[in-house]
């Protein structure tokens, strides 16, 4: 599936722009005020399938969802939360979603999605909200009805984009490279603009029957992973749980 030009543009510039805001610095808490006493109701944890988009980044700058890249993606990062949620205190249940609650469940993750943004604009960069910098309460909304389907006390929910540079992009960056050399030695620095590398991000959240956030992170890099590839997929996600309370780091 490819985006149009402008399509393509607004998903460009909403991408870049958070990437630069949460890799300007780490944010400073992802723990709810009250995750202790939370989770202390907390016996099972229902793990949703991660939400994996995988695009192609073309010399010129336009994405292609590709829908086989999703789908070895998705099996990897989902293979890999697996054998990397064994490292934490949580006991964890895999969902199968069934068509019933399929929509349902799409609807729930865009929701998490629109809030993953509101976290990460409102923690960096120049749209910092003083009190959600110190005071981590954000929510889905509601999500006890699908808790209570299938039988546990809270969710995971994975989001997570990557970028790769088709062949051409990757030719053309390692020309820019050396025409960015050439340029400095004859004193001309800066003359020449070496197009980035493709961009990955992902993160997670524990949330509770209410829709509260819990615990989040999120870890990203330009050119720094492959999620088509299950020992780069389980390297992205055992830095995204180190951090959760309790665990193992």
């Amino acid at each position: 599936m490819r985006l149009s030009p402008k399509k393509s543009f607004v998903f460009l510039s909403g991408l870049c722009l958070l990437f630069m805001a949460f890799s300007c610095a780490p944010i400073t808490k992802t723990v709810h005020p009250q995750f202790e006493m939370r989770t202390k109701e907390i016996k099972v944890t229902g793990l949703l399938s991660p939400d994996i988009r995988i695009y192609e980044l073309t010399a010129g700058g336009m994405r292609e969802l590709k829908d086989d890249w999703c789908a070895k993606g998705k099996e990897n990062v989902e293979r890999a939360l697996v054998e990397c949620l064994k490292e934490q205190p949580l006991e964890i249940k895999t969902i199968s979603i069934d068509k019933e609650t399929e929509e349902e469940i799409q609807d729930i993750y865009a929701l998490y999605r629109a809030v993953n943004n509101s976290i990460i604009l409102h923690t960096q960069g120049d749209n910092k909200f003083p009190e959600k910098m110190k005071n981590f309460d954000y929510s889905i909304g509601p999500v006890e009805k699908i808790l209570r389907q299938y039988g546990v006390d809270s969710i995971i929910f994975v989001n997570g984009i990557d970028e790769i540079s088709s062949a051409g992009r990757q030719t053309l960056k390692a020309v820019g490279i050396l025409a960015s050399v050439a340029a400095a030695a004859a004193g001309m620095g800066g003359a020449v603009i070496i197009p980035r590398s493709g961009i990955t991000i992902m993160s997670v959240a524990l949330v509770d029957p209410s829709g509260t956030i819990l615990w989040y992170n999120i870890k990203g890099s330009e050119g720094g992973y492959d999620l088509r590839n299950p020992e780069s997929a389980t390297k992205l996600v055992r830095e995204l749980l180190s951090n959760y309370p309790g665990g193992k780091k």
